[in-house]
Order: C-alpha cells, then sequence, then structure tokens
C-alpha cells in the first residue's frame, strides 16, 4: 500500500512543479512544450528589427536615427544591450505570472526564447566572462522566495557555458517596486542601489547582466553604473523583454 501512495504523492508534487494545464490560460497542453499552450505561446511578439543601436529596442523609422528616444535622452552605462520580445499586454501577463505567482517553470520557455533570439541574431555572447543576474534586496527576496533573473541567468550559463556570478553585484538599497513608479520616479528610486562587494573579482572583465525587462532602463543602467565603478572591460546587458 506504500508504493501506490508515494507514486500518488509523487505526481500530486510533481503536477504543482510541472503542471498539466497550461500556465497562462488553464487549458490542457495537450503535450506542448514549456508547459505553455500553443495559442498562449503565439501572443508573444518576437522583438524584430531594425533595433537601437545601443539597447536593440525596434525602432520605428531608422532613417531618422540609429538610436532610440530613451538612449538619445539617458546616454545608459552599459555598452550595449538585447531584448529577445517586446513588453506588450500578453508578455506583462506572462512576467507578472514569473514573477510573482510562482510559476517558476516558466524559466525554459523565456530562457528559450533568449536563447534563439542570441542564435538567430549571432550576438557574440561568448566573449562575457560572467553573467550576473539583476538582484534582489535580500528583504524583497524573503518575500519572494526566489529571484526570478537567477533563474534565466542560471540557464543562460549552462546553455553558453559561461561563469554564473550571483553574489559579487548586491542590491544594497530596498528600492520601491518599479511598476509602481512614472519614468523620473524610476530613476530615482534605483539611484545608488547597487554595489560590488569584491571589485578585484571583476576588474578588466566583460560582464552581461540578465534581467526580465527593460522599461527605462533605470535599474539595469544603474547595475551597469556600479559595475563600471569596479573597472569592468566591457557590461552587455540581456533581457527577456523591452518596452
Amino acid at each position: 500500500m506504500l508504493i501506490p501512495f508515494l507514486k500518488q504523492l509523487s505526481k500530486g508534487f510533481l503536477s504543482l512543479v510541472y503542471p498539466d494545464n497550461c500556465i497562462a490560460c488553464k487549458t490542457p497542453q495537450a503535450n506542448t512544450p514549456f508547459f505553455i499552450c500553443t495559442p498562449c505561446q503565439k501572443t508573444i511578439t518576437l522583438n524584430l528589427p531594425p533595433f537601437c543601436a545601443k539597447c536593440s529596442r525596434h525602432l520605428e523609422n531608422p532613417e531618422k536615427n540609429i538610436l532610440c528616444p530613451q538612449c538619445l535622452k539617458t546616454q545608459p552605462f552599459f555598452d550595449q544591450a538585447w531584448a529577445a520580445t517586446r513588453y506588450t499586454p500578453a508578455m506583462k501577463k506572462f512576467i507578472h505570472l514569473f514573477k510573482y505567482k510562482n510559476k517558476t517553470a516558466l524559466r525554459y520557455f523565456f530562457s528559450d526564447i533568449m536563447i534563439s533570439f542570441i542564435k538567430n541574431y549571432r550576438i557574440n555572447i561568448d566573449h562575457f566572462d560572467y553573467i550576473v543576474p539583476i538582484p534582489l534586496h535580500p528583504t524583497k527576496l524573503r518575500e519572494r522566495q526566489y529571484n526570478q533573473t537567477d533563474l534565466l541567468a542560471e540557464m543562460l550559463s549552462k546553455q553558453f557555458h559561461i561563469p554564473l556570478s550571483k553574489n559579487n553585484l548586491i542590491r544594497q538599497k530596498h528600492t520601491k517596486t518599479q511598476a509602481l513608479l512614472n519614468e523620473k520616479e524610476r530613476w530615482t528610486n534605483t539611484k545608488d542601489a547597487f554595489r560590488i562587494r569584491h571589485s578585484s573579482n571583476f576588474l578588466g572583465k566583460s560582464i552581461l547582466i540578465v534581467d526580465d525587462l527593460i522599461t527605462t532602463g533605470a535599474t539595469v543602467c544603474e547595475a551597469a553604473h556600479a559595475l563600471k565603478q569596479a573597472r569592468t572591460k566591457y557590461i552587455g546587458a540581456l533581457a527577456l523583454s523591452i518596452a
């Protein structure tokens, strides 16, 4: 009697971690990959060229300028950034599930999109010495129990065999949630939010920052600023989505 019980218990646990139904719409998956049904996968809008030469935002009028209005206005600290998808309402829903609703299985779907983007556009990430996820403040990490950017960074590190550094870039300031703030407040909110614990580890290194979302770019820019102060050689940023 014990073995059937253990099998049932195991099946119940797996259904929580790897659900039978689509994570987004709850309909049966019918053996579709990544725990997301095909119709929901098709709602994702990929980020397509022409790209901003600095952050890879889609340019509506590339003949007018090679940089997007945001990069012209802010002059980011990173050297180059890329994003795999556009931040549409569908993507907003997916990221919310991933970030706040414990749908960590989405890491497989999201990382596959990011990996495909890198390969399709032949982005040379082999020269990066470390992949560094955007960290959460310890207080927020305790509340959420996981950092969604850690999960993405781990998948990318394994795929491209680039060492993962999770504890050298730290968030020293418990900031407000960026989604609740306007553009000006977002830049003020992240000011001096990050620091490097051991600068010598990053001295002369090329760093790839990983984040789930770039909107104004305030968070990734402030992280890049901290990395620049550690005298890194080159700073790239890779995001799942960009607004």
